[in-house]
């Protein structure tokens, strides 16, 4: 390598190093102040989320390794499999470590204070056993999240990226099939009509927004943007949802494709 190709990397890496350096200042200021209950909320991306999202442990890991010549370079950014595959295989091997660290633990070493009480919250101190006893059962609890999750990722068919469209038929909520009613209360996006909307109501749980006729199109073609960025979205017609229905013939000219959720099925 000749002196000025040193000398144009030495000048990357400080410039890298600059953006690095303010960009870690501007992370800093954005959590000036902050409560630590509010690092919790969010309605998808929560403060703690962004944070854990930003730990690169593992990043620096991999590039110490390069720098150090004992590994060639990082795995294809685009290759899901094979990181899906690693992260299985760790969450496997960190259940192995906490089985047998708990396994082993003596009964005098379970009976040791592990966490303090915590009045505020009414919460008492636990010991090494009774902090296993309630932690028992994390996973399962999870496990039931994540089939919830695959449930309904195949029923908004976002793999497809369609957009849903629920018809509600003759507006008796009581009459909508359980599998609308939970697509309502799963859904980031709920849109319709004002008389849609007070008969999906009571299952909405994420942001309503009214149609009417002059923002029709509008509403439509966001639908379809955010369902393309993976939000899940659904659109509420009075009837049958027809192509006669001129909500139903906007969604079919702004996603690539559309499922219909309907009474009969």
């Amino acid at each position: 390598m000749n002196p000025q190709e040193r000398e144009s990397i030495i000048q990357r890496r400080n410039a890298a190093l600059q953006r690095l350096d303010e960009g870690h200042q501007t992370l800093l200021r954005s959590l000036e102040g902050l409560n630590p209950e509010e690092a919790f909320l969010g309605s998808r991306w929560s403060v703690r989320e962004v944070l854990l999202h930003l730990d690169s442990e593992r990043y620096i890991d991999a590039l110490e390794q390069i720098a150090r010549g004992e590994r060639e370079m990082l795995p294809p950014f685009s290759s899901r499999e094979e990181h899906f595959r690693q992260e299985l295989e760790h969450q496997e091997a960190t259940h192995q470590r906490l089985r047998g660290l708990l396994s082993g633990l003596s009964p005098e070493q379970l009976a040791r204070p592990a966490t303090p009480p915590n009045p505020e919250n009414s919460f008492p101190g636990l010991t090494l056993l009774e902090l296993l006893e309630r932690s028992a059962g994390h996973e399962a609890s999870h496990a039931r999240q994540i089939e919830l999750t695959r449930k309904y990722v195949a029923a908004f068919r976002s793999q497809e990226r369609a957009l849903n469209i629920a018809a509600l038929g003759n507006g008796d909520p009581a009459q909508l099939p359980a599998a609308v009613k939970d697509l309502l209360n799963m859904a980031d996006y709920v849109i319709g009509a004002p008389d849609a909307l007070a008969v999906a109501a009571p299952y909405v749980r994420g942001v309503r927004l009214t149609l009417h006729p002059n923002n029709r199109e509008e509403l439509v073609n966001r639908a379809a943007r955010e369902t393309r960025e993976g939000l899940w979205a659904i659109i509420c017609v009075m009837g049958n949802a027809n192509d006669t229905d001129e909500t139903v013939a906007l969604a079919r000219q702004h996603a690539d494709t559309i499922a219909i959720h309907r009474p009969t099925e």
